[in-house]
């Protein structure tokens, strides 16, 4: 048995790895010789994983997340995947907590919306188009997101939820009111 399968996935790894390196350098407005620089790691190497012709080490990696200022994670692929996802309020200790809850892919159009309702107010809506996604996270309140017939999510203050919005779904405030902040993303067409 031939490892060519084996071969083509590490060489579209390496591809997809230097791809994702120079969209994030040039979103943040840096030359080769200022990611050079700021990483530690030479402008001939970093030109080589830019074009998918090398295969770098996890500690050349993190450099460059590093300087980039991104999770690691980031280089190596994306998050697509981890739709739907929940994150319950767990709380904090200490005099405050900073925790990112979630990285909206490249190349998407994103709306922040700020979200209130009274008590029995209903929002349906409908199917959006393919690849959009919402993100909620409820600041006040109870908030009971039905995603069809027989699914509903209840979310409460310091909840987190994302989700695929290209099916018919409906927010619902029942006792109290609500207030959350919903971003939309879908796909940036150019």
């Amino acid at each position: 048995m031939s490892d060519e399968p084996q071969q083509d996935r590490s060489k579209k790894t390496c591809i997809n790895i230097g791809n994702n390196v120079k969209q994030f350098r040039i979103a943040r407005g840096l030359s080769l010789n200022e990611l050079s620089r700021l990483s530690g790691v030479s402008k001939a190497a970093l030109s080589k994983l830019e074009s998918g012709s090398s295969n770098p080490r996890v500690d050349t990696l993190d450099a460059i997340a590093g300087a980039l200022r991104l999770p690691l994670g980031d280089l190596l692929g994306s998050n697509n995947e981890r739709y739907p996802y929940l994150e319950k309020n767990t709380g904090y200790d200490g005099e405050y907590s900073q925790t990112m809850k979630f990285r909206i892919g490249q190349g998407n159009t994103s709306e922040i919306w700020h979200l209130q309702m009274k008590p029995g107010a209903i929002i349906s809506s409908p199917a959006h188009i393919t690849g959009t996604y919402e993100h909620i996270m409820v600041h006040l309140g109870t908030l009971m997101l039905r995603i069809s017939d027989d699914e509903s999510i209840v979310l409460y203050p310091g909840d987190f939820y994302a989700f695929p919005g290209d099916v018919p779904h409906a927010y619902v405030s029942a006792d109290t009111a609500v207030s959350a902040t919903v971003i939309m993303s879908y796909a940036a067409h150019g």
